[in-house]
């Protein structure tokens, strides 16, 4: 069986060579791995850690190193990051083990280079992190790890100073967060439930069924096996709050998988009604299906059809177009994204995501309600879609959320009928909310 440091170099060989999705291979690597509690907490924080502090290692290997990055070695390159990770951002590893561990994987990974390696992290033991000063975007590049022009494009969109608060809540750990499956339990009870078990838990801020947790393997609890929460952040879980369905209804989620709206809309309706739920992919609907099963809902209905081009000739009483998007919202969930050479290529994402939105536009009912939603904080993919789409659709107004589920900080964002929550705010991801209703014909 590899040991758990063995198991990182792996992940992130694979992300660097292989340009893997960090959650993906790290779900991958973990199911095969056979590892438990405390080991895969560590591997976790030595994972995402790593790749969020990516820039300012590379940073700190290329003033310690004569031989220029991009001619390291990729296996080289990930073994220096994932030993100078430990010595910098991991106290409770001694700075000996971080070493010696790490060389002692060089002996099977890097061949002659043992010695490159074990001299750059003693040096690093001695010397400490340095990194750079002032508000350069060369240099918050640098302190926060993103790349010089995901700096430069957040401070010409937002100014310096919020992009600073944007990128400082980009490298914080966010909390792992819980919805109450209210067809089964309170938030009270479920609160009761999970500090019963040992877990250290508290009430969102965001709405009244949201739980923030921490420290805990969630999925091994038997409240999750019962099927009293789900995983999913506490922006998210404002998509389906915004849209209200009623008991009864008939509602489309045109862009389902994994499935956390789509089941938030089942609890909200009571388990009475029917939800058409579509995904482009036929496989990602699997996780729609089991989600439900576990939560004991049975009124939705998976359907594999692009968004871009789906029609029918039923209606629905409201839709949920959670579009496909650039993520820029769940970055500190995702640090590999802001890596991604394409992020700031913002306009095919626009295209798709107005064409979608025609599209649900003429599944819709006169009278009927639509919800726009996103992770991102791009404003062209935000707010700009929106206004475009209302420039074509002169039959659709922006609508006031206004619902008994959202605390005041919720309600205030929404109050105009569309709005952007970023990371910094309220421990959640960043996310955006449009409510749009359709003129009776």
């Amino acid at each position: 069986m590899q040991q758990p440091r063995e198991i990182v170099l792996q992940i992130l060989y694979d992300i660097e060579v292989n340009k893997a999705y960090l959650n993906i291979s790290f779900q991958n690597h973990m199911e095969k791995a056979g590892l438990f509690g405390r080991d895969v907490a560590f591997v976790k924080e030595l994972v995402y850690g790593s790749v969020k502090q990516q820039l300012a290692l590379d940073a700190s290997i290329s003033r310690m190193s004569s031989v220029k990055l991009r001619k390291l070695a990729p296996y080289v390159l990930c073994l220096l990051r994932l030993g100078l990770y430990q010595i910098f951002y991991m106290d409770k590893v001694p700075q000996s083990a971080a070493v010696n561990e790490t060389v002692s994987l060089a002996g099977k990974y890097a061949g002659r280079s043992r010695g490159f390696v074990n001299a750059i992290l003693r040096r690093a033991t001695r010397e400490g992190l340095t990194l750079p000063e002032g508000e350069s975007r060369e240099a918050l590049s640098v302190r926060y790890s993103h790349p010089a022009p995901l700096v430069e494009w957040m401070c010409n969109t937002f100014g310096q100073a919020k992009a600073i608060t944007i990128l400082e809540a980009n490298q914080e750990t966010p909390p792992l967060c819980l919805r109450t499956n209210t067809l089964k339990t309170t938030r009270d009870a479920l609160l009761a439930a999970l500090h019963q078990a040992g877990v250290a838990a508290k009430a969102g801020s965001l709405n009244d069924v949201a739980v923030l947790v921490e420290g805990a393997n969630i999925q091994g609890l038997a409240a999750y096996g019962e099927g009293l929460f789900t995983i999913q952040d506490q922006s998210a879980q404002l998509a389906a709050i915004a849209l209200s369905p009623e008991p009864g209804q008939f509602v489309i989620d045109f862009c389902a998988a994994p499935g956390g709206k789509t089941t938030h809309l089942a609890e909200l309706m009571e388990n009475q009604g029917e939800i058409l739920a579509l995904d482009v992919y036929e496989k990602r609907l699997r996780s729609v299906t089991e989600s439900a099963k576990r939560l004991g809902h049975s009124i939705i209905t998976t359907r594999a059809a692009d968004g871009t081009k789906f029609t029918t000739e039923r209606k629905a009483d409201k839709i949920l177009v959670d579009a496909p998007c650039s993520g820029l919202g769940v970055i500190r969930r995702r640090p590999d994204l802001k890596y991604k050479p394409e992020l700031t290529d913002f306009e095919g994402l626009e295209a798709v995501q107005l064409a979608i939105l025609h599209q649900a536009a003429e599944a819709l009912r006169g009278g009927g309600e639509l919800v726009y939603s996103t992770c991102t904080i791009n404003p062209g993919e935000n707010e700009g879609v929106v206004k475009r789409f209302l420039e074509s659709h002169s039959d659709f107004s922006l609508q006031p959320v206004l619902s008994p589920h959202l605390s005041d900080a919720a309600a205030q964002t929404l109050q105009t009928g569309m709005g952007t929550l970023y990371p910094n705010q309220e421990q959640g991801d960043g996310f955006f909310i449009a409510k749009l209703k359709k003129e009776l014909s």
